[in-house]
Order: structure tokens, then C-alpha cells, then sequence
């Protein structure tokens, strides 16, 4: 009998110039959680399944260490589709790769906005 493997796709190398670090996504996110305002934050994590405590830590800078994961998820969350990627290689923290220029020009212009706020 003959095992049918499924076709994968080649995994090519990552554009470098399309990632964000960490810190940068994490000021966006925060940026963008204080948006919602009073009352906004609670049914927001309800609706995309988002621990609530974490999510305010995360929002106050309040988190005890980094976590890539739940950025990226809520990077997501926020119409930011992103991978982690471990770069610069010696780096602990990975960075963010946003899918394309145009997706990048735009998170940029959100975070330039949001930072401008503060």
C-alpha cells in the first residue's frame, strides 16, 4: 500500500526588511488596546478568546517578562497578521514579519500615529 505525503511548499527565505522588532510591536499593541477606552478592553479579549489579565498587563507594560506569542496573537487580533522570526540569530527576543510593504507601511503610519498620541 502507498502513503500519499501531502505537498508542501518550500519555506523561502524571510524579506529582513518586512520585520519589526518587538518593542516596536509592543508599543503598537499598547497604542492601540488604549484606544478602546473604558469598558472596551473586557469584551474585546472575550471576543478573540484573549486572557483578560494578561492583555492588561500587557497594555500597562506591566508584563513580567516578554511574550512573543501572545503579541503575535494579539497582533492578529488587531488585523496585524505577523510571524516571529528569530533575528538578529544571537537575539532572545525574535522579531515580527509582516506579510508584504504595503502591510508594513501601514503599521508604520498606525505606530507613527500612535506614538505622536502619547
Amino acid at each position: 500500500m502507498e502513503v500519499e505525503c501531502p505537498v508542501v511548499a518550500p519555506l523561502p527565505f524571510p524579506d529582513l526588511q518586512l520585520t519589526v522588532s518587538y518593542a516596536e510591536a509592543l508599543c503598537y499593541a499598547q497604542g492601540r488596546l488604549k484606544m478602546l477606552g473604558n469598558g472596551g478592553l473586557k469584551p474585546f479579549c472575550a471576543a478573540h478568546q484573549l486572557t483578560y489579565p494578561n492583555i492588561i498587563n500587557l497594555k500597562n507594560g506591566k508584563l513580567k517578562r516578554e511574550e512573543p506569542r501572545l503579541l503575535q496573537r494579539l497582533l492578529g487580533c488587531l488585523a496585524v497578521p505577523t510571524e516571529l522570526l528569530h533575528y538578529p540569530l544571537a537575539s532572545k527576543t525574535p522579531c515580527f514579519l509582516l506579510p508584504d510593504a504595503e502591510a508594513l507601511a501601514t503599521f508604520r503610519d498606525q505606530l507613527q500615529f500612535l506614538t505622536a498620541q502619547q
